[in-house]
């Protein structure tokens, strides 16, 4: 890896911010997307149900077809029930893992911010003692200077 300013960087481990914001929109936009879609054939399958002409005009005849339409709609119903559970069971998965993303990805960002804010302490310090050293010349000197035209010649 390159130095920059006498600092090697880290590896990169984790994506970016930029990258986890864009893979969120996107679960969220194809979860969205796919419960619609179901929403959207599910509510077709009841209209096919319930439009769908009745053979006899024959009271018995009808009442029959009705429960047949009914058991139709409860076993749709049940299926939709059961796919819409697992469908959010797996969004829920995604979002897990999606989630430790994140939070790897801050976690990287605050030992990147430690760092640089360590590295900046310790430049500080390391200046800091330099110009001590430099004021504690100066002041000696300036004593010394004192001591020999104060002394007795």
């Amino acid at each position: 890896m390159a130095k920059i300013d006498g600092v090697v960087p880290a590896p990169k481990t984790t994506q970016s911010y930029t990258e986890l914001s864009s893979e969120s929109y996107s679960i969220f936009v194809d979860a969205f997307a796919t419960a619609n879609r179901r929403g959207l054939d599910y509510f077709k399958s009841l209209y096919e149900i319930a439009s769908r002409p009745y053979a006899s005009s024959a009271v018995e005849q009808t009442v029959r077809e009705n429960f047949d339409r009914l058991n139709q709609v409860i076993s749709l119903t049940i299926a939709e029930l059961q796919n819409n559970g697992q469908k959010a069971a797996e969004f829920n998965e995604k979002i897990a893992k999606h989630n430790v993303k994140l939070q790897e990805s801050a976690l990287e960002a605050l030992r990147g911010l430690t760092k640089t804010g360590l590295s900046n302490l310790e430049y500080a310090k390391d200046t800091a003692g330099a110009q001590l050293e430099t004021f504690a010349k100066g002041v000696a000197d300036v004593q010394d200077r004192v001591a020999s035209s104060v002394a007795p010649k």
